[in-house]
């Protein structure tokens, strides 16, 4: 098997803001615009963004991962941009993308918002074969040779300075049995989620409410790789499974800005290759440099060796 690469980004937080009207502001939603226009929006760059995926169009990675935070609030007008945005990226083939919490700021039918993106959310052919999608659309797989991307939302909405997520019993069944089956078959198994994954990766107020019960799936079944955001922080952990370890990754906001903080809005994508005694995986992080704004390699990481 030739290397497969994946690039990894999360967090997009896509600006500059529609215009809200009144009636959307009378929700969660009213917070989070003054906060808004208060800070983030000079945090959040489009310029900066767009510099990132620039970069990483131009290294044409094989597939590329977008784990959540695609929109601020959830106004309708967010998703429609966001799907733009996507099809930017690469045709849905060659992407896929979940949700995060500020997808799921406020209930809202799908057809106004996450249906959208259906098309980068959903398993291509031989993810289907592998393990049918369920009526709830999460977890869906997607295939590409010898590795399988189980794709989860943890997106759900919460009160206002809430953005605390959720597998659910139903995900993490579906979820057992395909890493089960996956693993059985000598598959490398990417997990995509947007909250970190792991008990005390974050806090009550804005962590996975199910995360002790979705790491005893975790070590039961294995996995080699999961992919994470929320966090806005580079991490690396190791979870000892029966299968083996489980490397798990969290990536930076990739339209982030923040003086003082280095990397700062940044990217990763993984070299995937099957070697004799199991799988070679080298992590190299893409980042935006400050003075003169441009992307370089700030970090490149073996994480696996066989």
């Amino acid at each position: 098997m030739p290397v497969f690469t994946l690039a990894h980004l999360s967090d997009i937080h896509l600006s500059p803001m529609p215009r809200a009207k009144r009636r959307d502001l009378l929700s969660k939603r009213a917070i989070g615009y003054v906060n808004w226009h208060r800070g983030r929006k000079y945090v959040h760059r489009r310029e900066i963004l767009d510099l990132l995926t620039r970069d990483m169009i131009d290294r044409n990675p094989d597939h590329i991962a977008v784990t959540g935070d695609l929109v601020n609030l959830g106004l309708p007008e967010e998703f429609l941009r966001a799907a733009e945005w996507l099809h930017h990226l690469g045709p849905p083939s060659q992407v896929t993308a979940i949700p995060g919490n500020h997808d799921a700021y406020v209930r809202l039918h799908p057809e106004a918002g996450t249906l959208h993106w259906q098309p980068f959310m959903e398993a291509n052919p031989d993810g289907e074969a592998l393990m049918p999608t369920p009526e709830t659309r999460f977890p869906f797989v997607r295939r590409f040779g010898d590795v399988v991307i189980v794709a989860l939302s943890s997106a759900i909405p919460t009160m206002p300075f809430i953005a605390a997520g959720k597998v659910g019993e139903a995900q993490r069944i579906h979820v057992a049995k395909a890493l089960e089956d996956f693993g059985n078959q000598g598959l490398f198994r990417v997990l995509l989620i947007h909250h970190p994954p792991l008990r005390d990766q974050a806090g009550w107020h804005r962590g996975l409410r199910d995360a002790g019960k979705f790491t005893q799936v975790l070590k039961k079944f294995g996995a080699e790789l999961i992919l994470h955001g929320h966090n806005h922080a580079q991490t690396v952990y190791e979870l000892d499974t029966a299968t083996g370890t489980a490397v798990v990754v969290g990536v930076p906001s990739a339209s982030e800005a923040v003086d003082g903080r280095v990397p700062s809005a940044r990217y990763n994508e993984y070299g995937i290759e099957r070697t004799d005694g199991g799988w070679r995986v080298e992590m190299v992080g893409r980042s935006v440099a400050a003075s003169p704004e441009h992307v370089w390699e700030c970090e490149r990481r073996v994480l696996r060796a066989r």
